[in-house]
C-alpha cells in the first residue's frame, strides 16, 4: 500500500478561492464542506491569491499544477474574473479587457500541464457584487468612482460560459455562481441574470447580497454556502450510491483494511 496517493482537488482563483478556507467571513466554511464531501478520496488544495486575474493565473500555472509524476489532479476548479471585470480606468490596474479574459480562461483549461492530467475542470463564473456597498468600500480607499460593475461583470461570467462552450469537451463544466445569486432574488430577477437587469446600483442597494457578500464583493458565509451548493453536483456524483463498507475510499474501511499484524 505504499504506493498509494491521494488524487487532488485543486482550488485555483483570486480571493474569492483564498478565502474560501477562512474562518473569518461566518459560521459556514467552504473549505470544510468541500473536505467533508471529498473525506477519503481527494485532496483538497487551496491556491487562491488575493488580487489575482488571469494574466497572474497563466503566469504562475507551471507553479501551480504538479507534473503527473509527482501527483494526479482529478479536478481542478477556476474561479477569475473579479479582478479582471475591475473598470479599466479603476486605480488598483487589475483590469483585464474582455476579449483577453475569455482567452485567458481557454488557456489554463487548455494549458498543457492541466492536460496531462485529464481532470474534471469546473469554471465558475464570477459573482454578482454590491454596487452600493461596494462604492462604499472603494470610497475608503480613496477611489472617486466605484471599481466594478454588475453590467460588467456579467459580461466577464458569459465569457466564461462561452470559453467552456468553445472548448467543447465534457470534462470541462460551468459552475453558474452568478446565475445562482441572481436566482437567489426570487421570481422577478430569475429571469434576468443574462440582461443588463440587475438587484441594486450605485444608487440603491440589497439587503440579499448583504446576505452574501462581505464588503459588496468577498463572499459571506452564507455567500459560500451557495458557492459549494453549486460545485458539489459534480464532484463525485456516484459516491453517494456506493457501499457504506466498499466506497472508493483511497485507503479501505477499517473492517477490511490490512494492519502491520497481519498473518
Amino acid at each position: 500500500m505504499a504506493d498509494k496517493k491521494y488524487p487532488q482537488f485543486i482550488l485555483f482563483g483570486d480571493s474569492i478561492i483564498q478565502f474560501a478556507t477562512s474562518l473569518g467571513n461566518g459560521a459556514y466554511n467552504f473549505g470544510a464542506g468541500l473536505e467533508e464531501h471529498c473525506s477519503r478520496r481527494l485532496d483538497v488544495i487551496n491556491r487562491g491569491f488575493s488580487g489575482y486575474n488571469t494574466a497572474h493565473a497563466l503566469k504562475i500555472l507551471p507553479d501551480i499544477i504538479p507534473d503527473p509524476s509527482a501527483a494526479k489532479v482529478d479536478y481542478l476548479l477556476v474561479l477569475f474574473g473579479a479582478n479582471d471585470s475591475c473598470l479599466p480606468d479603476c486605480p488598483s490596474k487589475q483590469h483585464v479587457p474582455l476579449d483577453q479574459y475569455q482567452e485567458n480562461i481557454k488557456n489554463i483549461i487548455n494549458h498543457p500541464l492541466v492536460q496531462a492530467h485529464n481532470p474534471e475542470i469546473l469554471v465558475v463564473t464570477p459573482p454578482l457584487i454590491n454596487e452600493a456597498h461596494l462604492k462604499a468600500e472603494d470610497a475608503k480607499k480613496g477611489y472617486e468612482e466605484v471599481s466594478r460593475e454588475n453590467m460588467v461583470t456579467s459580461q466577464y461570467a458569459t465569457a466564461v460560459r462561452d470559453a467552456v462552450a468553445e472548448v467543447r469537451s465534457e470534462k470541462v463544466h460551468v459552475v453558474d455562481l452568478w446565475k445562482a445569486m441572481m436566482m437567489a432574488f426570487g421570481p422577478n430577477t430569475s429571469k434576468k441574470y443574462d440582461k443588463e437587469e440587475f438587484p441594486n446600483n450605485v444608487s440603491g442597494d440589497n439587503d440579499g447580497l448583504r446576505a452574501l457578500l462581505v464588503d459588496g464583493l468577498h463572499l459571506t458565509g452564507e455567500g459560500y454556502k451557495m458557492f459549494l451548493k453549486q460545485v458539489l453536483p459534480f464532484v463525485g456524483p456516484d459516491w453517494a450510491a456506493e457501499s457504506a463498507t466498499a466506497p472508493s475510499w483511497i485507503f479501505p474501511h477499517w473492517s477490511v483494511a490490512p494492519r502491520i499484524d497481519d498473518p
